[in-house]
């Protein structure tokens, strides 16, 4: 979802950032250099400064489908509405080995095959409108497809992703609720466009509410949206040649990739290598990181960034102290002060963020006693979590309004969520796709029923499938 949402404009202006000596030996890179965010006035008074963003930080599907006029052509083969894909399955690329897609700056093979999967999705949809509509010619085509696809990855975030990393009765509701109102899908499809959100949901309101504030993703979106403690240092392939996996059995590692080996056009290699369905299966089966303190991955601290086209930069970066100087450039508060602005309580001591006397020991070290100069991104890692959460209660604050925002001041999810913006066969696509699962069902027959026991893909493949008992049936996934 970054590569649809979020992608700083940069200055021209290079900064660079040196290790003090007495950790530097400890540190991949002793210095590295970088380009400042460009500042702009936001408004009529000089001292309003923000960001440009290069990314659309609405719900479009710009990560398949491109950011701006230049990259829509790229993807599109205009002829049917469709997008390009190779003859093998795989992203097509240009001369230079960069994958042809709608957002291809900093990508790695896991985010290739989502594209892979996703411009399949848009691909089957501009076929089902055709055979419907063969009168749509291919701007029509593409134009409702793209709505259908972006419709189906929100409604996925929403009620399948979002309810993973918040594992909990409360939030398998209230996502739910989002999407489809307290009373439920069948009410919503009945009456929905008769009652209020409350009753029917945020989607298919009759008209956007952006609360007096035009939308925007902010920057403390930005700042808790910094994940990528979630990947691994080594991607786990696994060998998808033998029969179907019992429930208590396991698929066999084939081999174990460093992930710098799947990062960029090295990455797209070793993808083809793979294979997407071995790629999809082996990301199924294996547990993504915690977002806790101590398990940034090592690989990215000296990492190859990579410009908007996709082509490597020549100087390497260490993403955790990048990560850490973006917040205090952009003017995001630390840690205590950002809890202050939610109106949460802010700590007074270590002991208020975390049990972990290891981690009170090196708050002290970098900080001294002053918790008001803690940084947000080490806050929300140290922070104790909610049982259930993946992400800290602080992060879960700015998420919780952030995904009622993109859905609620979107007209395409609320004015324009009709039969004659969508075509009645498009709103049906997406009304009877409920999860991950399904879109993969969908392009890969047989795949989650071989593969896959739990009851998401965003869970461990191979895990038992687990519900929560204690919300409504009418609240819960379809099956």
């Amino acid at each position: 979802m970054i590569h649809d949402w979020v992608d700083h404009m940069e200055d021209t202006q290079q900064v660079e950032i040196e290790a003090p000596e007495e950790v530097a030996s400890m540190c991949p890179l002793k210095s590295f250099r970088f380009f400042r965010s460009k500042k702009v006035l936001t408004g009529s008074s000089d001292i309003r400064i923000g960001f440009l963003n290069r990314r659309t930080p609405w719900w479009d599907g710009s990560v398949i489908e491109g950011n701006d006029e230049t990259g829509m052509k790229k993807v599109r083969t205009f002829r049917d509405g469709k997008l390009k894909i190779s003859g093998d399955g795989l992203l097509e690329h240009d001369e230079k080995g960069i994958p042809i897609s709608g957002d291809v700056r900093n990508s790695w093979a896991g985010v290739s095959a989502f594209q892979i999967l996703f411009i399949r999705e848009h691909n089957a949809v501009c076929d089902m409108l055709k055979e419907r509509y063969p009168e749509f010619d291919d701007e029509q085509l593409y134009r409702r497809a793209r709505l259908v696809t972006s419709a189906v990855i929100a409604k996925i975030h929403t009620i399948d992703w979002t309810i993973e990393l918040l594992k909990t009765n409360t939030l398998l509701a209230g996502m739910r609720i989002n999407w489809y109102g307290i009373m439920g899908k069948k009410f919503k499809d009945r009456f929905g466009h008769v009652f209020g959100p409350l009753l029917s949901g945020l989607v298919g309101q009759k008209e956007p509410e952006d609360h007096g504030v035009p939308y925007s993703l902010t920057e403390e979106f930005v700042g808790v949206y910094r994940m990528h403690s979630l990947l691994p240092d080594k991607l786990v392939v696994r060998d998808t040649t033998g029969g179907r996996v019992s429930r208590q059995g396991s698929l066999q590692i084939q081999e174990e990739v460093p992930m710098k080996e799947m990062v960029g056009t090295k990455g797209e290699r070793r993808l083809s290598e793979i294979g997407v369905e071995r790629m999809v299966v082996s990301m199924g089966h294996q547990a993504c990181g915690a977002l806790n303190l101590y398990n940034y991955p090592v690989w990215l601290r000296d990492i190859v960034p990579q410009d908007t086209d996709g082509q490597d930069r020549a100087d390497l970066i260490d993403m955790p102290a990048l990560e850490i100087y973006r917040d205090r450039e952009r003017g995001v508060a630390r840690y205590n002060e950002f809890r202050r602005n939610m109106l949460m309580i802010p700590i007074s001591s270590w002991g208020d963020l975390t049990d972990d006397k290891e981690v009170i020991g090196a708050l002290e070290e970098v900080y001294g006693d002053d918790v008001e100069k803690l940084d947000l991104l080490v806050g929300l890692h140290a922070e104790k979590k909610i049982s259930g959460f993946a992400i800290s209660e602080t992060a879960f604050f700015i998420f919780l309004l952030m995904a009622s925002r993109r859905l609620e001041a979107d007209r395409f999810f609320t004015t324009n969520f009709n039969a004659e913006t969508y075509t009645k066969e498009g709103l049906d696509w997406v009304n009877t796709t409920e999860t991950l699962k399904d879109v993969i069902d969908r392009h890969f027959p047989g795949m989650t029923s071989r593969w896959m026991t739990s009851s998401s893909a965003f869970s461990v493949w191979d895990s038992p499938p687990t519900r929560p008992s204690l919300v409504p049936l009418y609240l819960r996934p379809a099956t």
